[in-house]
This record gives structure tokens, sequence and C-alpha cells, in this order.
């Protein structure tokens, strides 16, 4: 439990109790979700599942009703406050980025939940990249038979594994290294990855690490403030399609995929097409958050 723990329990029982609104689940209204909701991390994360599963029906154009689905289930079965630094546990649940330190964060619960659902992995391998707190790859676990994760820092990495080992994640395996090298990964390995760190292109050694049939979900972008979620998939050994799922701002992805700017506002959804062999972009919502 948090410092604020005792103001916040306190806040919630002077509060007239009743139903807790979805649209409360928001950005511009933060304490007044947190005193709205029982004490309960459980409760909290049910409140939580049930905004997120409205704010994803946006996205139903690029990603299934079942994908979704299968997303919030995965979610609501991880105890978000587990991996959030505990002096701030009692904010677990808000819709809001938090700091893990190292320059390093735990991304805003949308943004784990749409690469959850883009990637959508049915019981498939999963190559997590940017393992931070092990958030995401503990929801990537419940969606598939296993989740390599990789993280290159090595405080991160080795305190995710600690603390997945601790909370039973048996299908999780956390690696010390740079994701994005090539080589890292033999060709056709994994059936989804998903990248929670934004670059200027998706590296080439990911893209071969995909499986024919597969499906990748990263932060592309000139510039942090340029990203767009890009869903990339495989179609066959030679050709791919990807959609522009939505505006978002990431951290940066680092070593040897790191973002080396180039280019105009304008130019680069061109360039992201660049990269991807044959199929021109679609676009999504126009919403965006950072991780």
């Amino acid at each position: 439990m948090g410092y604020l723990a005792e103001a916040i329990s306190a806040a919630r029982r002077a509060r007239t109790q009743g139903a807790v609104p979805v649209a409360l689940w928001h950005e511009t209204t933060l304490a007044e979700w947190l005193v709205s909701v029982p004490d309960a991390f459980a409760e909290q994360r049910s409140h939580m599942i049930a905004a997120l599963r409205k704010r994803m029906i946006g996205t139903m154009e690029a990603i299934s009703a079942d994908a979704i689905d299968r997303a919030m289930a995965a979610m609501m079965s991880v105890p978000r406050e587990c991996f959030i630094p505990p002096l701030i546990d009692d904010l677990a649940y808000l819709p809001m980025v938090h700091d893990i330190g190292l320059e390093q964060t735990i991304s805003h619960p949308e943004m784990v939940a749409l690469l959850a659902a883009a990637g959508d992995p049915k019981d498939g391998t999963v190559l997590d990249v940017g393992t931070g707190s092990g958030y995401q790859a503990a929801v990537m676990a419940g969606m598939a038979s296993h989740v390599t994760s990789m993280e290159i820092v090595k405080d991160h990495a080795r305190s995710a594994r600690e603390r997945l080992t601790g909370l039973g994640y048996s299908n999780i395996e956390v690696l010390i290294g740079d994701a994005g090298a090539t080589g890292q990964f033999p060709p056709e390995t994994f059936d989804t990855i998903v990248i929670a760190a934004g670059a200027a292109t998706i590296p080439e050694g990911l893209k071969a690490a995909l499986k024919p049939g597969g499906r990748l979900v990263m932060p592309i972008g000139r510039s942090q403030d340029e990203e767009q979620m890009v869903l990339l998939e495989r179609l066959s050994p030679d050709i791919y399609r990807h959609t522009l799922l939505r505006p978002v701002r990431f951290v940066p992805l680092t070593g040897e995929g790191m973002r080396h700017n180039s280019g105009t506002p304008e130019e680069w959804p061109a360039m992201i097409a660049s990269t991807l062999p044959g199929i021109t972009p679609s676009s999504g919502s126009e919403d965006s958050l950072d991780s």
C-alpha cells in the first residue's frame, strides 16, 4: 500500500457511494475516479476494464471484437498494482503512465490493451520487446502459450524476472539484450511481436522473426510527437500488410533499432510504407496518449 492509501480511503468514506460512471475513467478526472472506486484493487481493475472496453470499440475496424475480448480477459487477470512502484501502487488503475525509473515507464492501460488486442496471439508464441516492469508480458502471457520478453536495461530485466516468477508466471522467459539487433532471433520464430517503444522504422530483425500469418505491433514515427501505432501482418514470407491504428507517444526504442530522425511530418507515413513491401497504409483513430 502506498503513502496515499490512508488519505484516499478517507476521501472514499466521506463520499456518497454509488455507481462509478465509466466516463469518469479519464485523463482529466483522475482524482474524481480515484475517490469513486472501492479500496479493493480487484474491484478497481474491473472498473478499469469496463472503461477500457468502451474505449477499444473505436479500434473495431482494425481489431476484431473477439481480440478485444481476449485482451480484456487477460488484463482482468493481471494485478497491475504489483507492477507499480509500491509508494504509488494506489494509483495503479488510473488512466495514466507511471515512471518506473531509469527513464522507463509502465504504459498507459489503453496502450497495453491496444498492443495486446492488435497482437492477438491466440495461444501462439509472443516476443515482448521492452520488458520494463513486466506488466505487458504478464498480459500477453494470458493470451499466449509462451512469451519471450527482452529488456535492454539489465536492472529492469532482473527485477521483472523476479517479479513475474514471484507472481507465478511460468510461461514467460525474460532475457537481457537488444531485441532490435539484426540476427537476435531466428527467422520466423514468433506468432506475435509487441514493441512498447517507438522508432522511425520497424527493425529488419524483428520483421524477419515474425512467422507468416503473424502480427507485429509497434509505434512508428519520425519523432515521439509523430508516432502512429502500426499493425504489421506478415501475409506470406515476402508480403506484409500494415495498418495505422492511431496516434500514440512512447518512450524511444534504444539499441540498434533506435530512431534516427529524417524526413518531414508530411513524409513519414510514406516512410513507414517504404519499409514494408507492397502495401499502402490505412488509417485508424485520431486520439493520442503517452505510453
